[in-house]
């Protein structure tokens, strides 16, 4: 066996076994997400195309006859296959319907793939296309540029929303976006010349598939420990298809009374401990008031100067505290769980931001001070 055939065996398994633990991972889902669990299936689908590239490569030797012929191979397979991830990746961001866009033009560039890879094959009778090949090339780039472009668009968009629209963890959600850039931009910088070149194939691959890997491991964990907060998206959506017309105007300043009624009714729900539910979000919080998204907006915006997001965690840091003084026995999972943290590390980590110190340190510190202060 050649180093070549080698390292295309190694492929193929690795993605095999990425494409299984991918899939397996549904079984270890906390929350049942079906435009997460779509992504699941669509990037599910790429990894086992890319191993039947590799299959196909090992079978037929297009790599070892020429580079040309393996890149040939490696565009009518890739293609679809990063499309897929990307459409996956895209899915979890943005709505429906602009997903359905992101299809429509993907499938449009790799038909005309296609077109041109057919056409080389009828001109000069043979897979040696010539100068289709770079034409072949030229409309991969074209696709990746574009899947990277709305992808990193709709990043930005989702994560500002949730920034004040959510109090869910947003640790899990940033890597996985990182990692999803990462593995998009090494594509753009490295698949060309792993096309076209097999020497510095054993330098591109190898570091292609430790991001693919990377990505593969937040994608798992962004389904295990993120709460799921498509409502927003999907609300959204709708808004869209009503043209705008249930969209509320924004109100320019809130009177007197409204700004009482408001919060009077937060306090109400902060006695009723609704923080203690960790899936709620401005939506939510909304139809329990029945008080208008907007207005709740102004309402942290100019009576709070904070956002809903920011006085959330602060509800939660002080019930936390509270209860630890009260209950010290209790573990940091069960307070974050009584609190309305979707996780352990979500309490630290609001813990660190706000104390700069670990919850135990915070608890230790001030049962000390309240021990000396019982002996005096």
């Amino acid at each position: 066996m050649d180093s070549l055939f080698l390292l295309q065996f190694a492929c193929f398994i690795f993605m095999l076994i990425n494409a299984f633990f991918v899939a397996l991972s549904h079984l270890h889902v906390r929350w049942e997400n079906k435009r997460y669990e779509r992504s699941r299936w669509m990037i599910v689908v790429a990894l086992i195309g890319l191993a039947i590239q590799y299959a196909v490569q090992m079978l037929f030797g297009f790599r070892a006859a020429d580079d040309s012929l393996g890149a040939i191979v490696n565009i009518l397979i890739y293609t679809p296959c990063f499309s897929l991830i990307s459409m996956g990746i895209y899915n979890i961001e943005t709505t429906s319907s602009k997903l359905r866009k992101m299809i429509l033009m993907c499938s449009g560039i790799y038909a005309a793939i296609i077109v041109v890879f057919c056409v080389g094959i009828s001109l000069h009778h043979s897979l040696y296309i010539r100068e289709g090949l770079y034409l072949m090339l030229t409309l991969f780039c074209v696709s990746v540029f574009y899947c990277i472009y709305m992808i990193i668009q709709e990043m930005i968009r989702r994560k500002n929303m949730l920034e004040t629209m959510a109090a869910t963890d947003l640790l899990p959600y940033v890597r996985y976006s990182r990692a999803s850039v990462i593995i998009l931009w090494l594509a753009v910088l490295a698949m060309p010349v792993a096309i076209f070149s097999t020497t510095l194939l054993y330098i591109v691959g190898p570091a292609e598939l430790l991001a693919l890997l990377f990505f593969n491991l937040t994608f798992i964990a962004l389904g295990s420990s993120y709460i799921p907060t498509e409502e927003l998206l999907d609300k959204e959506e709708n808004i869209q298809r009503c043209g705008g017309a249930k969209e509320e105007k924004p109100l320019q300043q809130l009177p007197e009374d409204r700004r009482n009624f408001i919060q009077n009714s937060l306090d109400q729900w902060c006695m009723d401990l609704g923080y203690k539910d960790c899936n709620v979000n401005m939506l939510t919080l909304s139809r329990t008031l029945c008080i208008s998204k907007n207005e709740l907006s102004l309402f942290f915006d100019q009576c709070l100067h904070s956002n809903f997001r920011i006085w959330l965690s602060e509800i939660r840091l002080n019930a936390a505290k509270k209860m630890m003084l009260e209950y010290p026995d209790y573990s940091n999972d069960i307070i974050s769980a009584e609190c309305g943290f979707s996780c352990r590390t979500h309490l630290y980590r609001i813990f660190k931001t706000k104390e700069d110190c670990s919850p135990t340190e915070w608890r230790d510190f001030h049962s000390t001070n309240a021990a000396q202060n019982d002996s005096n």
